[in-house]
């Protein structure tokens, strides 16, 4: 498994990072558990839900609150407590065979003495949704941190 992340062109995608004061194990937890997951998507928009069973090459749909899909993808690399790679496809209702867009998210995880720094990098975006998103990472970072730390 390579512990790094890939994005062609890094002027059009957000990375960030975050040292959180809990094991890559728990910060694992806190992104992918259900009820942990509304927590910190809220920052993106209140009510949203992950659908998915966490496996390579499976469906992910992050859904509002109302039900409709809210962004629709396939997992590409999953290898828990260390790393998600997900490819996102264009249009929100193409068939699960279709392929996927440029959009892509990747989270890393590294557990160093007991603390473990999360990295997001997503995109590659257009500068209207680098600066909104920008802000609501920095507020679902946040969470992610808070929740991880208090298990």
């Amino acid at each position: 498994m390579e512990n790094n992340l890939t994005a062609d062109n890094q002027q059009d995608w957000i990375k960030k990072s975050i040292e959180i004061k809990a094991s890559d194990d728990k910060v694992w937890n806190t992104l992918t558990h259900p009820g942990h997951v509304e927590q910190w998507a809220g920052a993106f928009q209140e009510g949203t839900i992950v659908e998915t069973d966490w496996g390579e090459n499976s469906i992910i749909t992050w859904k509002q609150k109302d039900g409709q899909n809210g962004v629709k993808g396939r997992i590409e690399v999953i290898y828990p407590g260390k790393m998600l790679k997900i490819n996102y496809f264009d249009d929100i209702n193409s068939p699960d065979d279709a392929e996927t867009g440029a959009f892509k998210e990747h989270y890393l995880l590294t557990e160093h003495q007991g603390c473990t720094t999360f990295t997001i990098e997503t995109g590659p975006l257009d500068k209207e949704h680098i600066d909104k998103m920008k802000d609501q990472w920095d507020e679902a970072l946040k969470i992610i941190k808070e929740v991880s730390e208090a298990q």
